[in-house]
């Protein structure tokens, strides 16, 4: 069960991340399963928004008229309305879950290397701030289960788009690794959200092969992927 404990005094906040037990929530290609999972925790299919997600950088801001579509070519949703539930799918890139209670704005990012390196980061913050009334040193910040720094190796190539970042960047051998969840602490910071806001759930889905799908350690030619979720009621 994910947990950020700066989430726990806030009762009418719910968010989560499915597990591999819970079968693979592919947007597309898992529709069934999709609505079984959320009836099963109590959430009405009806009243979710998912992010269509194109490994970029844009955030839309949705409300009502949304509930249980999906919406194209966006990476990050941000809402201010009661019982809507924003939603997303990883299978090695991590959700960021958001929220400032004192606008009561939620939201949640699908930040996969290519989002991070484009502004996903940056985007999603901008937008609770300018769209829904949040202040950025309000705003609380929960990193979901990820490829790690452990295993997330990208090739001698790619190591030139993160120059920007050499402090996550370690060789082993002949192979580089990245530590993405570094790098998207560091971009909040930037954009002004306290450290003590940005809660890291530590978990690698490389690693923990009995709870999480991976793309990169399965290798699958179908992607099978894990739905995050949040809420508020």
């Amino acid at each position: 069960m994910l947990t950020f404990f700066q989430f726990v005094r806030y009762p009418e906040l719910r968010y989560g991340f499915s597990v591999r037990q819970d079968g693979s929530m592919h947007r597309h290609l898992e529709t069934r399963n999709r609505v079984s999972y959320f009836e099963n925790i109590g959430v009405n299919p009806a009243r979710v928004v998912t992010a269509d997600l194109a490994q970029g950088a844009r955030v839309e801001s949705v409300d009502d008229n949304n509930a249980g579509t999906m919406v194209a070519g966006t990476d990050g949703l941000i809402t201010k309305t009661k019982n809507l539930f924003l939603s997303a799918t990883a299978a090695d890139c991590f959700l960021l879950y958001f929220y400032d209670p004192t606008q009561r704005v939620i939201g949640i990012a699908h930040a996969g290397w290519r989002g991070i390196l484009a502004g996903i980061v940056k985007n999603a913050t901008d937008a609770m701030s300018t769209q829904c009334g949040a202040s950025v040193e309000n705003i609380m910040v929960g990193i979901g289960p990820g490829i790690r720094k452990c295993h997330f190796a990208i090739s001698p190539a790619d190591q030139e788009k993160f120059r920007s970042y050499p402090d996550f960047i370690v060789q082993r051998d002949a192979n580089i690794f990245v530590g993405l969840p570094g790098i998207i602490e560091f971009q909040l910071l930037e954009r002004g959200v306290p450290r003590e806001h940005i809660e890291d759930a530590g978990v690698c889905t490389y690693c923990a092969d009995q709870h999480y799908f991976s793309y990169r350690r399965d290798k699958l030619q179908v992607v099978q992927s894990m739905v995050g979720y949040i809420g508020l009621e």
